[in-house]
């Protein structure tokens, strides 16, 4: 599973996603979590000190699970598009989308809205978004 973290940790005012903790708990123990950011490029260090401004310690550990990533210019150089996966961004730009089109994998990527939909966290720590997607087989990231 790779996650940002504008619009998924951190809402608009740099607000704490509502049921964050219950959500990182719940990924961590079924994915391999990676960051997919552009406040993450291959140092997960940086990006934890820069959440602690916003976020619990019991957050910022749980967040000190997430591998990092590393990529240039679109954050899709950094997905392994050899395994199935989820996405979890609030926007992608149009070349990113281009890119999951390319590998037959747009369905991996799930749209946040935390505005407009202020649980969306909990509805994914519940799994009813993951089944939606149809996965017939866990997947590793």
């Amino acid at each position: 599973m790779y996650i940002g973290i504008d619009g998924v940790i951190i809402t608009k005012g740099v607000v704490p996603a509502l049921h964050l903790d219950e959500f990182l708990k719940y990924i961590l123990s079924k994915f391999s979590v990676s960051w997919l950011s552009t406040r993450c490029k291959g140092n997960s260090e940086e990006t934890v000190n820069y959440l602690s401004q916003f976020l619990t310690e019991d957050t910022i550990n749980l967040m000190k699970k997430v591998k990092p990533t590393t990529f240039n210019l679109d954050k899709t150089e950094a997905i392994d598009f050899s395994k199935d996966f989820f996405w979890l961004e609030s926007e992608l730009f149009d070349s990113e989308k281009n890119a999951l089109k390319k590998h037959n994998k747009l369905n991996s990527w799930i749209e946040l809205d935390l505005i407009k939909f202020p649980n969306q966290l909990m509805t994914l720590t519940n799994g009813s978004l993951f089944l939606h997607k149809k996965l017939s087989k866990p997947v590793n990231n």
